[in-house]
Order: C-alpha cells, then structure tokens, then sequence
C-alpha cells in the first residue's frame, strides 16, 4: 500500500503526487476567476453616451433666459415652421454649484460667453468658463411658444442635472445620492427622469425646486404635475413628490 507523502515547507520542491495535486487545484481556481470576471463583464449595463467635454471651451452667444433656472437660448437660423426656434443649453457653474450667482447681472439679456458642453440624448448643459460672460448686441430669441401637454402622475427618480447629463456616468440612483445632493443644493437644477422620458422640474409658479426635493433624492418617486414643453425641454411643474415610504410631500 502507498504511503502518504508527506511534505516540508522549507524543502525546494514538493512530492510529485502533491505537486500535482496543487498545481490542479490553482488551475481551477484561475479558471473560475477567468470566468467570473468575463460574466461580470458581459452582465453589465452599457453606459449611456453622456459626454462632458471637459477642458474644451466652446464660444456661444445667444440669450439669458433667468427662469425657472439660468438657461442660453440659441437662435436657430432657417427653422423650419413648427419647429423650436432657438436651442436651450442650461447654464451651470463649474464644481457643484449652479449659475444664478455668474449671470445674476446679465439676466433677460442678450450675452457672449465661453463654456464647455455637457450632453445626453436631446437635451444640453454648458459649464461657464468664469470670468467669460460678456453683453452682446443680438435680437431677443425668437421663442417658440410652450405647448400644455396636461396634468400628468409620473414614477421616476430624482437626479442633478449636470452629473446626469454627462459629468458623472451613470449620475444616478442610490450611490449618487449624496453627489446629486450637494449639486442639487449648491444651484443645479434638478431633474425627473422616467422610463420614458427626462423633465426639468419646477413649481406649479415656475419657481425653481433645489431645497424642496432634497429629501427625495435617489429615490423612487410619485410626482403630480402639470407637462409642459419648449422645444426640446418638457418641464414638469410639480404638485407634489412622494415615495413608498413617506406621505406625499405637497408643494
């Protein structure tokens, strides 16, 4: 009968039967990490293509729209009828803060300013270069008129817009909830997003909603409000918010 072998960890090479044995066993194991790390890999979700063009500055000119939150309006030439008429780019400052400080002198005004573009699907940002607004001689924007699209109750979540459009990825959900927080806190204005579609919110008066949501961040949400949309942007004008575990809050 063979004998067990028996090894010491200081001799240079173990028993071949061991050797063998051990050098199985790791295989295995490389094997497994191989294939758990290409299932984690394949599982994951594709991010959304949100681009932060950060360090890049553009020029715009256009005008500054001051409700319900700092916004460019960007003549369109030669558009067609029944389309927008200017492109609306929210305007933010850079870090976590909002514009409202930067344009508070130039707001209802035609402006020149420098920033870089932050974008996702349809809709656009512009992080102000500091230092770079300047007045302008242009004609007001012509604006197409808003359409009422109704009263509307809407599920989704909370997010900042900025981190949302570009400048974090994906910039939602319960880990980003303290991000989106302070960006939320600091001026940014803040968004609803849905399973269909992406609203700016707002008060029923067009008042803008930065402290009011602040408790309902990174959650799932109820919203009631009333739908409204220029150009490319659908505003949500809010009632209320709630979630499963709290009473509406009304607004």
């Amino acid at each position: 009968m063979p004998r067990d072998e028996f090894y010491v960890g200081y001799l240079p090479r173990a028993p071949r039967v061991l050797a063998r044995r051990v050098a199985r066993i790791v295989a295995a194991v490389v094997a497994l990490t191989v294939v758990i790390a290409l299932a984690l890999v394949f599982a994951q979700q594709p991010f959304p293509r949100a681009t932060f063009e950060f360090g890049t500055y553009r020029d715009f000119a256009g005008w500054l729209e001051s409700r319900p939150y700092p916004a460019l309006l960007v003549p369109r030439p030669g558009a067609a009828d029944g389309q927008p008429h200017h492109s609306r780019y929210l305007l933010v400052a850079p870090g976590k803060h909002g514009a409202g400080p930067d344009v508070q002198n130039f707001l209802n005004r035609s402006v020149h300013l420098r920033g870089s573009l932050i974008y996702r699907d349809n809709l656009a940002m512009i992080e102000l270069l500091p230092g770079s607004l300047a007045p302008q001689t242009l004609a007001q924007a012509g604006r197409f008129p808003d359409t009422a699209l109704g009263e509307a109750d809407l599920t989704g979540e909370i997010v900042d817009s900025k981190c949302f459009l570009g400048v974090m990825n994906p910039g939602r959900t319960k880990v980003h909830r303290d991000c989106a927080a302070r960006c939320i806190a600091g001026g940014i204005p803040p968004m609803l997003i849905t399973a269909d579609a992406t609203y700016l919110l707002t008060g029923r008066d067009g008042r803008k909603l930065n402290s009011e949501v602040l408790d309902f961040i990174g959650e799932t949400v109820q919203v009631h409000g009333r739908l409204v949309q220029d150009g490319e942007t659908l505003t949500l004008q809010i009632d209320q918010v709630g979630n499963n575990a709290a009473p509406p809050r009304h607004f």
